[in-house]
């Protein structure tokens, strides 16, 4: 029986060897064997099997090597009989000299590469934290929440792309340009002069915060021991939760201070200083790992060098692609025609002139890019089947309803408080920190919880049912000023969406073929962003339809009402300069849109929270 196993298991202990050693490879020339004897192979082999079989068990989620059982289906994988005798006396001789060299190789890049997720990750929550402030400032207040949609949509569009691209064209050299386009896209904002110069600067940076964020991860995966990905993928967490949590308040501060443009201004030398270090650090074409071994990233091996631009391309999911983001801009327009300010004014168009065609546009979009994805797309951005498993939808059901249930709050969040709490923009923004720690306090409690016991479904139903109760209580107790303890609450919320992201991704890995994984992560976080907008879409929608219907209703017979309305919805500035009886109905308006957009965060997490009930669980 262990000669069985052994024999069974061989394939894994060369494979694994090789990919240690190839990952020191920068070129496409392979290494010549160097010679052993057949007492040592035979040692060494056997030193060296038990480590590197649990490795491979790990990286497939299967059970630890002594506890696999090949004739079980669930955790059986395709090994393949090798000649193990020459070839494998060099790999392993190697080892450890691999295991060296490669270290250093990490700890070159990986924190070079921490840098651009900082960067993109403060932009988030400080443009959230900031929004009210930039857009009052050009008389927009009502479409504050495109400011962030025009990242979100770009970031949507282009995140599928990058890890293909990746593929044909190198890692370098796209992460480069995703530097590029954020830097850019940033200066653009800063030196804008009407808001639309502002919401399409965004959209470039969106294009290059994708990859900035995307292709770490590819990039860590290339080079480090699969075992040691999750440890090194942390590291990633801590910078990105390190961003989020410095955005929100600075982004205050310098609204506050020297002004709004300053908070595109200052990301563009971090920026720069990023892209240099990556051209500096990171390796032209570092190796990738296949079914097969590692090669290097970049174009493949049947079209060599001298493949065309046009072959290339030919890979790439074009229609796709083009056909997601008119669905994704369709459907965005639609809720923004429902949250424009005009619907009702005299000689605006008849609301039925504008969300109509939207809606038709958004189900031709879908109509399209379903037909794109299942007939013509030889490799799809988004798989229909995918859409089709159980397994997947839980995931991606439980990551969205989170997502877009806390950025609705995180919509709302700094409004309150400049409006019905009276607070600064500063002041306000420093009130999203403790979700974004609870984020990241869910996430390392979800992954020590999961290596110790190997269960995830208990963890996620808890998770989710902390987020409802929070989520609660902002809806109950924010009725005005609120004491400092009971902004914690949204502690809650951010607990339920860590506990969410940690988890869906193992539930995905847990129950879907290795084979499928990269498809299905990528679709993870594309529901990621697309949620993020609906939640912030819809939260725009329902706070100023039920703002207009309170001012309307409370207005009346007062002189000037729609003057005053207008106002009041345009600008956060201008509520303090009304008469103080006309402000306390404007500020119960407020606090009333503010109410609906916390009972649908509520709504969001509930229904997450009857998702992750409903979770098969696949033991670990």
């Amino acid at each position: 029986m262990e000669e069985r196993n052994r024999q069974g298991n061989r394939g894994h202990v060369v494979a694994a060897a090789d990919e240690t050693t190839a990952l020191l490879r920068h070129s496409d020339s392979e290494s010549s064997s160097s010679s052993a004897s057949s007492v040592d192979v035979e040692q060494q082999q056997q030193q060296s099997y038990r480590t590197s079989l649990r490795r491979h068990s790990s990286a497939a989620n299967l059970p630890p090597y002594h506890e696999h059982h090949p004739a079980d289906p669930a955790t059986t994988t395709t090994t393949t009989t090798t000649d193990t005798s020459p070839e494998a006396a060099a790999v392993v001789a190697a080892g450890g000299v691999a295991e060296e060299s490669s270290a250093l190789i990490i700890w070159t890049i990986v924190p070079v590469s921490l840098l651009g997720v900082f960067v993109a990750n403060l932009d988030g929550s400080l443009i959230i934290a900031s929004s009210q402030q930039i857009a009052s400032e050009f008389n927009a207040l009502s479409s504050a929440s495109w400011l962030v949609t025009s990242f979100v949509l770009a970031l949507c569009a282009s995140q599928p792309l990058y890890g293909k691209l990746s593929d044909i064209f190198g890692r370098r050299s796209n992460l480069s340009v995703a530097y590029i386009f954020f830097a850019v896209g940033c200066f653009l904002c800063g030196i804008g002069r009407e808001y639309w110069h502002v919401v399409a600067g965004r959209a470039i940076s969106g294009i290059g915060g994708a990859g900035m964020t995307a292709l770490v991860s590819i990039i860590i995966a290339d080079i480090v021991p699969v075992r040691e990905v999750a440890t090194w993928r942390s590291y990633v967490n801590v910078a990105a939760t390190t961003g989020r949590a410095v955005g929100g308040p600075l982004g205050g501060w310098l609204c506050d201070t020297i002004g709004w443009r300053w908070c595109f201004y200052g990301q563009v030398p971090p920026t720069v200083l990023g892209l240099v270090l990556i051209l500096w650090k990171l390796p032209k074409r570092t190796r990738k790992r296949t079914t097969t071994g590692t090669k290097p990233d970049g174009d493949d091996d049947s079209e060599g060098e001298t493949a065309s631009f046009r072959r290339k391309l030919a890979r790439v999911d074009v229609l796709g692609a083009v056909t997601l983001i008119g669905t994704i801009i369709s459907f965005l327009a639609a809720l923004e025609f429902l949250s424009a300010d005009g619907h009702n004014d005299d000689g605006a168009l008849p609301l039925a002139y504008t969300l109509g065609p939207a809606v038709l546009l958004f189900l031709t979009f879908t109509a399209l890019f379903y037909t794109a994805e299942r007939r013509w797309a030889a490799e799809p951005i988004l798989p229909i089947e995918l859409l089709t498993s159980r397994a997947t939808l839980t995931a991606y059901l439980l990551a969205g309803l989170q997502m877009a249930a806390q950025f609705s709050l995180f919509y709302a969040v700094p409004l309150y408080f400049q409006t019905v709490a009276g607070t600064s923009v500063s002041d306000a923004g420093l009130r999203l920190v403790p979700a974004v720690v609870g984020n990241a306090t869910a996430g390392l409690l979800a992954g020590y919880t999961i290596s110790k016991t190997g269960r995830y479904r208990l963890f996620t139903v808890l998770g989710n049912a902390v987020g409802c109760v929070g989520y609660l209580l902002v809806l109950l107790r924010w009725r005005g000023t609120v004491h400092p303890a009971e902004t914690l609450y949204v502690f809650l919320g951010g607990f339920a969406s860590g506990t969410n992201q940690a988890t869906t991704f193992i539930h995905l890995a847990a129950s879907l073929d290795p084979s499928k994984m990269a498809v299905a992560g990528t679709t993870l976080y594309l529901c990621y962003n697309l949620f993020l907008l609906i939640g912030i879409q819809l939260s725009t929608a329902l706070l100023h339809a039920r703002l207009r219907s309170s001012l309307e209703s409370g207005l009346e017979g007062v002189k000037n009402k729609s003057k005053i309305i207008e106002s009041a919805v345009s600008s956060v500035k201008s509520i303090r300069d009304l008469p103080p009886w006309i402000r306390d109905i404007v500020l119960r308006a407020y606090l009333d849109g503010l109410s609906c957009t916390f009972a649908m965060s509520l709504a969001f997490a509930f229904l997450g929270l009857l998702v992750a009930i409903s979770m098969r669980e696949k033991r670990l």
